[in-house]
């Protein structure tokens, strides 16, 4: 709509608001309220409302005033270019968006590394600025925008902000809120395990309970909430996949050539726990060992029972074709009742892994 014609229906709503009984204001005060909605203005409004603040008519005077002064925040500060043009001047950017700020036009565009560029209307560059992607892993994928970018107002008034989400490769979903005239990036992370369907299954560190959060963060935590596409965790697994990763990170070699383990303490509250009490039991000298499968790994999990602690000594992915690959297959403990012994099968042939638990030495034999 055309900022003239929305002046005029501004006018002509108040010109045909009904009517109120004239007799109690006087003929000055009518007549500078006739004068200043025949021609609506900041000025006129605070004219009025400074000589009349008690009027009848000062509601009226105000609503008027605030949408002048909301017509003219539109004109200065929201864009006119379409998002495809916008896209259509950036190039190779992975998204563009029209920014309008005190009257001049620009163009955000966002590249594959996370620069963003500011172009003018006719694409010509005005400046680079470099953003930091939001990753919990050492090597992250390459972000990959999951919708367009946007301009939202989500805490009311005339604050203009940049909205846009991102994936990092399969297990990793961002939420993000730019402020171009700050250069301040919020952003907020869910990230876990890939699910078939595509959906992910994790934990965000900004929806966990304590934590100190700005408007901006919980605005965007507050998204994945109403995300159908993110599963959140109970506590009891997330236990259990920091326990996990924690093991995988501090063993990668153990299925081929480590000599030695890294154990793992659990807590008690983990699903590792729940499912091993619930798993057959092997009986060691001093602790009680249950081979399982859990969250797309196996597992042997350990109990002292003199001081009832858990641990987490073996970790791998659970085998997907018994009849082509090796799988871990028994588990028990040697006559010293401390040396765990694992069968391993793959067609006919076997294998055997030693797990000393006093000293966390491991021997793989043929």
């Amino acid at each position: 709509m055309k900022t003239g014609k929305i002046i005029i229906t501004i006018a002509l709503g108040l010109l045909f608001m009904p009517a109120v009984q004239l007799s109690a204001q006087s003929r000055s005060e009518t007549n500078l309220y006739k004068k200043t909605i025949r021609k609506p203005s900041v000025k006129a409004a605070d004219k009025f409302l400074k000589k009349y603040p008690s009027s009848v008519y000062s509601i009226r005077i105000q609503q008027m005033k605030d949408s002048l002064l909301y017509l003219d925040f539109v004109e200065k500060n929201v864009s006119r270019i379409p998002h495809e043009e916008a896209l259509r001047l950036s190039g190779t950017a992975l998204d563009a968006i029209g920014w309008k700020k005190d009257g001049v036009e620009h163009i955000l565009a966002l590249d594959g590394d996370f620069t963003l560029r500011i172009l003018t209307p006719s694409g010509a560059l005005e400046e680079t600025r470099t953003l930091q992607p939001y990753t919990m892993e050492d090597a992250p994928a390459r972000p990959v925008l999951a919708g367009p970018m946007e301009i939202v107002t989500p805490f009311g008034g005339q604050r203009q902000l940049i909205h846009f989400a991102y994936r990092n490769g399969d297990s990793e979903y961002v939420e993000a809120l730019y402020q171009p005239e700050e250069n301040l990036l919020s952003q907020a992370i869910f990230y876990g395990t890939p699910l078939p369907d595509g959906r992910i299954e994790g934990q965000s560190p900004e929806m966990m309970e304590g934590v100190i959060q700005t408007a901006e963060i919980a605005w965007l935590a507050g998204r994945f909430r109403e995300n159908e596409s993110l599963v959140a965790l109970s506590h009891e697994d997330y236990l259990t996949d920091t326990a996990i990763q924690w093991w995988r990170k501090k063993n990668p070699k153990a299925e081929t050539t480590a000599t030695k383990l890294s154990f793992g303490a659990l807590d008690p509250e983990s699903s590792l726990v729940a499912s091993f009490r619930k798993a057959t039991k092997e009986k060691g000298k001093s602790v009680n060992a249950a081979q399982f499968d859990l969250r797309g790994y196996t597992v042997i999990v350990t109990q002292n029972r003199k001081t009832g602690d858990f641990a987490l000594i073996w970790c791998e992915p659970v085998c997907r074709n018994r009849k082509t690959d090796k799988y871990l297959d028994t588990i028990y403990f040697e006559s010293d009742g401390t040396t765990l012994d694992l069968i391993y099968y793959k067609g006919r042939t076997t294998h055997k892994i030693k797990i000393s638990l006093p000293s966390q030495a491991l021997r793989h034999l043929k």
